[in-house]
């Protein structure tokens, strides 16, 4: 992006101009242009662009001359002036290539070359036509639309946020009301996204993004505003980073949400809009994505003042027959009173005769003629004007026009027999560059088409200028949101590229979105952005339904690692639907196992680890060949991980063995540190502390042989294996090296910048110090972890620190409250599927009802959690578990009952080969008796045994014992 550094000072104000050249007559004083005494409208900026050229007439003016001369101390990019140069060549009706009125210099500036003359006379009264709308024929009625429009702005521009919709049918004027609204703001902030229609799934947040986009182009700041407020959204435009910037990122935001975006561009938004009021237009929203739909929920429902106004359109009868996730947000909006909506009416007779006056006023004269036109078009907008010009037509060729022949013409109900006879008039070329373009879609980039239809650029963008002198067919060329570039043309109405795209015959359309789908892969290969979505789209109208899938796949990639799980879930349900017209083989298995990877993966995320999730994975899983996949790694480590959250070790340590033997046949490093995370994470839950920590270090080394992308896996494998070494070290007495792998893990976390590495290695920490019973630092660590799952969203730790913050409060004097937290934390667990570790949980719940004195409730928290111990053999806090059962017979005074499961925790923590847990069965069989015989000696044993614990708590308790 280009930036200038005006001169400093400031420059004289030069004397305004009012000139005269061609039929043109320019009045700077009174911001007017009219040609041949009828007002042209323009928009301010290229207005003034305007002046400067003509104030200097005959002379270049450089690029960066014309960006002070009009934006002065603004940084803005060269691309705004190209566009304001645009439009102004289109309000002149001006040809670049053969330039009455402004030369362009290759690389260099602009040159005003037509002759002037002064006008003379008294000025003429100011009227505003740059910044007002104007009353031509380009608008009529739509007084109140209008007036409810400026109401809105207005309480944006005071402070208070407003959604605005404008609602209707194609061709009621929806476009031209938001134009014409938009003209008479003036030099406003002002941004635009355009919603696509896809027969698939969109990408997420499209119309944002380019809105987005636009807004950095014109304004400069904005883009280390979006470094420090929105990085998920910077991500998102990776034209305004470098390569080493999005490295950066994606290291930073790996596994965060969809919610942390919603949060990120709210404060963007309002952040942006404090500086001046802030405009946003949205068109078309019936072919919106759910994540925008989502997005507008979430910025109206925003608490605060903001100087922002969102202003969407849409088609009301698809949003509310196709049952659109917009018409629910419309309603609920409503309900609380969030948005407003304007729902745009056909013209009535009387518009329809103002119309006919601006136009033809011997025409409207004509009440017959004006009647017969109301009810042939039904009043709607878009077709009055289309029967007026052909209406013209006729009587420019000398012919009579009278309401009979209006009555007469072919126009259907569904009103699209007149643009067919709009279609019928065009050449062959133009018919072929429309019906490519309308295969592209709404917008298109003049290169692409002549891709697919074989030919050079400048006879295609001579076909489409031709096409867009006419005013009927094709937009003014802008800069294409995503790339910045020029010659993106758009159809004028929706509906005119729609009836050409019917009007284009099956075989021919097929063919058109096949091209369309090969030169986009070139223009996608050699850097251009193109979203994977659009290609799958085109192969999938193009009959090439394997190559729709595996972009369909891809896209629904991109959307996992852009933090919109909901929207690749859809884009994976799309896929899935196509597959089935592939026939049965290699490539539709190894497709089916890339769909069911990320619908599995997706699923976790949003639905935690329940059966959606896990019927996803587990179908990739069995149709997983012993062949390399791309998502092999990637798939046995989501779905060991899965089964492991869901408790069910067994089918897990299966999936373990398989990757262990397939890493052994391929040397993959990845697979070799899968299938040692599950064993050694199985192993730990089952007691087994030797093997788990023989395996986890066995992972380990291999990790460290990784190169791990962001997204690649859920958490960094190196982060994970260290934090699950913590626990069986500490369980074999090396207190000091299960610190040491805590403090790895959590550095190298906080280095990666990874949100759910950094939860992973705060959560083992807590583990280890609740068998510290470290209460406080339990607590700090609670607290941290709650504050890390709020910033970034994180589902899998939403309920976690909730227990571990029980834990510590039953401890340090609120048991209820402690208990109350634990249960909640739980359930809510036990919902997501996720069961994992629910021994241990409901351990955490019974000591705090002991705590409380509610003995009744603590055996039954602690028959719940022995049974689950026993279901899925989860031995892990088992010992522990009999020391409670312990407590609770010494408070009923059954003291027999209190040496017996005293004597089980001692059992069970041998059988576990654990020194520390044998420590703390024998501090707590021993703490009311001294030691005597054997023992003093095992207790004199297992403290010599654990130099690395001399400094714990229970040390201290045993060699006070051992003292006594």
């Amino acid at each position: 992006m280009a930036g200038r550094t005006p001169a400093a000072g400031s420059k004289p104000q030069a004397d305004p101009i009012r000139i005269r050249f061609a039929a043109f007559e320019l009045d700077e004083a009174n911001a007017s242009l009219l040609r041949d005494r009828d007002p042209v409208p323009l928009a301010p900026t290229p207005f003034a662009v305007l002046c400067a050229l003509v104030r200097k007439r005959g002379s270049l003016l450089t690029s960066n001359e014309l960006l002070d001369e009009v934006w002065g101390h603004q940084f803005v990019s060269d691309s705004v002036l190209r566009t304001a140069i645009s439009e102004l060549r289109t309000a002149l009706d001006d040809d670049a290539r053969q330039p009455r009125f402004i030369q362009t210099v290759s690389r260099r500036g602009y040159r005003f070359i037509a002759d002037t003359s002064a006008v003379a006379g008294a000025p003429a009264p100011v009227n505003a036509s740059i910044v007002q709308p104007r009353d031509d024929g380009a608008f009529v009625g739509r007084t109140e639309p209008l007036s409810h429009l400026r109401r809105a702005w207005d309480a944006a521009c005071g402070g208070k946020r407003q959604i605005v919709w404008v609602a209707g049918e194609a061709g009621i004027g929806k476009t031209t009301l938001i134009e014409h609204f938009i003209a008479g703001l003036g030099d406003v902030t002002c941004a635009r996204g355009q919603c696509v229609e896809h027969y698939g799934t969109g990408e997420p947040y499209l119309p944002v993004l380019e809105a987005l986009s636009e807004l950095c182009r014109m304004d400069g700041a904005l883009v280390p505003l979006l470094r420090s407020v929105a990085p998920t959204w910077l991500l998102q435009l990776p034209w305004f980073t470098t390569t080493e910037e999005r490295e950066a990122l994606r290291r930073e935001l790996a596994g965060v949400s969809s919610e942390r975006m919603l949060r990120e561009i709210g404060a963007l938004l309002d952040r942006s809009a404090d500086r001046q009021p802030l405009l946003l237009v949205t068109e078309d929203l019936h072919w919106s994505d759910r994540a925008t739909i989502q997005l507008i929920d979430y910025v109206a429902r925003r608490r605060g003042n903001a100087r922002l106004m969102w202003l969407a359109s849409f088609r009301l009868a698809e949003v509310v027959a196709l049952d659109h996730p917009l018409n629910r947000l419309r309603r609920e909006l409503r309900i609380h009173d969030l948005c407003d909506e304007i729902v745009l009416d056909p013209f009535s007779e009387s518009e329809v005769a103002a119309y006919a006056m601006q136009r033809t006023p011997a025409m409207a004269v004509d009440e017959a003629f004006v009647r017969a036109l109301h009810e042939r078009t039904d009043g709607m907008p878009l077709f009055v004007a289309s029967v007026m010009t052909d209406m013209q037509s006729r009587a420019a060729e000398g012919g009579v026009v009278a309401a009979e022949q209006v009555a007469q013409m072919a126009v259907p109900e569904n009103l699209a027999a007149i643009i067919e006879h709009y279609v019928a008039a065009l050449d062959s070329d133009q018919r072929a560059v429309l019906a490519a373009a309308a295969a592209y879609g709404v917008e298109f980039r003049v290169k692409t088409i002549a891709a697919a239809l074989e030919r050079d650029v400048a006879s295609v963008s001579d076909v489409c200028t031709r096409l867009m002198r006419e005013q009927l067919w094709l937009a003014a060329p802008g800069n294409d949101q995503r790339t910045g570039e020029g010659s993106a043309y758009s159809f004028r109405h929706a509906l005119f590229r729609q009836v050409v795209y019917e009007c284009t015959a099956p075989s021919v359309r097929a063919q058109l979105h096949r091209n369309l789908a090969a030169a986009l892969e070139r223009e996608r290969a050699a850097g251009a952005s193109v979203a994977t979505a659009e290609l799958a789209t085109h192969f999938e109208r193009g009959g090439d339904p394997a190559s729709a899938v595996r972009w369909y796949i891809e896209a629904a990639e991109g959307a996992l690692g852009h933090f919109s799980p909901q929207e690749s879930l859809a884009t994976t349900e799309r896929a899935s639907r196509l597959l089935a017209d592939l026939a049965d083989g290699p490539l539709r298995n190894a497709l089916q196992v890339g769909i069911d990877t990320l619908q599995g993966l997706a699923a976790t995320r949003t639905l935690g680890a329940g059966t959606e999730a896990r019927n996803a994975l587990q179908q990739a899983y069995r149709l997983l060949g012993d062949d390399e996949h791309p998502m092999r790694a990637r798939l046995m480590h989501g779905f060991g991980f899965m089964l492991c959250l869901r408790a069910e070790y067994a089918e897990a340590l299966a999936v373990a063995d398989r990757a262990e033997d397939l890493a052994a046949r391929t040397g993959d490093a990845a697979l070799l540190s899968t299938a040692c995370t599950v064993h050694g994470h199985v192993d730990q839950l089952q007691g087994r502390s030797r093997a788990a920590r023989s395996w986890l270090e066995r992972g380990l080394a291999a990790a460290e042989r990784l190169d791990v992308g962001p997204g690649e896996f859920l958490v960094d494998p190196q982060v994970a294996l260290l934090g699950l070494l913590a626990v069986p070290l500490l369980h074999l007495g090396l207190v000091a090296q299960g610190r040491s792998c805590l403090e790895r893990a959590y550095h190298r976390a906080r280095a990666r910048g990874w949100p759910m590495a950094r939860l992973v290695a705060i959560w083992h920490s807590a583990l280890f110090e609740v068998r510290l019973d470290n209460t406080q630092r339990v607590s700090e660590l609670a607290k941290e972890m709650q504050a890390l799952v709020e910033e970034f969203t994180l589902a899998h730790g939403q309920a976690a620190w909730r227990w571990f913050r029980g834990w510590a409060d039953a401890r340090m004097g609120q048991p209820r409250e402690g208990y109350r937290l634990i249960r909640e934390a739980y359930e809510e667990n036990r919902r997501l599927g996720m069961v994992v570790g629910a021994s241990e949980i409901l351990g955490y719940a019974t000591e705090a009802l002991v705590l409380s004195g509610d003995l009744p409730a603590a055996e039954a928290q602690l028959e719940e959690a022995l049974a689950i111990a026993g279901d899925v053999n989860e031995r892990v806090y088992l010992p522990q578990l009999y020391l409670m059962q312990a407590a609770i017979a010494s408070r009923r005074g059954d003291m027999a009952m209190c040496e017996a499961s005293q004597r089980k925790a001692l059992e069970e923590a041998q059988f576990q080969q654990s020194p520390w847990l044998e420590l703390m069965a024998r501090n707590a069989l021993h703490a009311d008796a001294p030691l005597t015989g054997d023992d003093r000696k095992a207790m004199a044993t297992i403290v010599d045994e654990m130099p690395e614990a001399w400094d714990t708590g229970a040390i201290g308790k045993a060699r006070a014992l051992l003292a006594s």
